[in-house]
């Protein structure tokens, strides 16, 4: 996108809008040089796209426009799906000294949670025009709704999850860790 702002852009801009106005005096020849310009942004944008690089820079964190499955560390983390799908696994963190916090956002995409039910959690989700399905069976397609898991006990650390959901779905998902021994 850095193209569209640099020198080189506009210069090139300018000066086609000076060949379109002499050609026009000179020979009556109209070139819609506007229209091209829109037309070539649209083509460098979908270029840009399909060969990637559009100006977002994925990380382990973040899924952009591709499919990932992500492993959450004991530590605060925020998790993006955009234009893609993916699947974050919460079920294995351990808490130590203090409350985790975790931020999903899923913008256009589709993504999964997935949480050890034994485990202390609190997950707000907010969406959008878009379906966050609950384990609990509670659906939110507009509005804000919250989970709270069979493991938490009131007024002891938890795990906290907010979840925001424009135009897309998420689940979560609970997975059941069987311990042997």
């Amino acid at each position: 996108m850095a193209f569209l702002f640099s020198s080189f852009f506009w210069g090139a801009v300018i000066i086609l809008f000076g060949l379109s106005i002499i050609l026009n005096a000179v020979f009556h020849i109209r070139i819609p040089v506007f229209s091209i310009i829109i037309a070539l942004i649209f083509i460098y944008l979908g270029l840009k796209i399909l060969f990637g690089s559009f100006g977002i820079k994925a990380t382990k964190n973040t899924v952009v426009f591709s499919t990932n499955d992500m492993r959450s560390t004991n530590k605060n983390e925020e998790y993006n799906i955009i234009f893609g799908k993916g699947s974050i696994d919460l079920s294995e963190i351990e808490l130590e000294d203090e409350h985790l916090n975790f931020e999903v956002n899923v913008v256009f995409g589709r993504g999964d949670v997935l949480i050890d039910p034994a485990k202390p959690f609190i997950i707000k989700v907010s969406s959008v025009f878009s379906g966050a399905h609950l384990p609990d069976g509670n659906v939110a397609a507009i509005g804000n709704n919250s989970y709270i898991s069979p493991g938490y006990v009131k007024g002891q650390k938890y795990i906290s999850v907010r979840a925001d959901v424009v135009f897309g779905a998420l689940n979560i998902i609970e997975v059941h860790k069987t311990t042997e021994e």
